[in-house]
């Protein structure tokens, strides 16, 4: 079996905490199923080559804390309205995994979890849990701004 298969299908980014607020979205989350001796979130524009913001994230003792200024996620963007999706690059080289919470035993997230947006640098941007329990970022430009 390929040992990057392995590694991506044994283990998850677990997200336990999202604070949004002050410009920033805070996460706490723990990696089961592997250790690290690093840990580095990626943030992805869904659906454009070359969008991609790196952020070291730092061990907490338990799991991982990383805070994302989200000025980072208007930079060179022209949309009206884009979205990050959020992984986590162990450096164990492969993919980066999913940052997502699924070891809780409660699915369809995106209906029952709501974040507030977060106004910055002419933009409004929330986290939000996916259909597959995946957090993401939506961004969306303010009007007149």
């Amino acid at each position: 079996m390929d040992k990057t298969f392995s590694f991506a299908r044994e283990c998850s980014a677990e997200v336990e905490q999202v604070w949004p607020r002050d410009g920033h979205v805070t996460l706490r989350f723990a990696l089961v199923g592997a250790e690290a001796r690093q840990a580095t979130v990626v943030l992805r524009v869904r659906g454009e080559d070359g969008g991609e913001v790196r952020l070291p994230a730092d061990s907490t003792g338990q799991g991982y804390e990383v805070r994302i200024p989200l000025r980072l996620l208007a930079a060179r963007r022209t949309a009206d309205e884009w979205y990050w999706d959020l992984y986590l690059d162990v450096g164990a080289g492969g993919e980066p995994l999913r940052l997502g919470t699924h070891l809780d035993d409660i699915t369809g997230k995106k209906k029952i979890f709501v974040y507030p947006a977060q106004h910055t640098a002419g933009f409004r941007a929330a986290p939000y849990y996916t259909i597959k329990d995946n957090l993401s970022i939506r961004c969306r430009r303010e009007e007149g701004k």
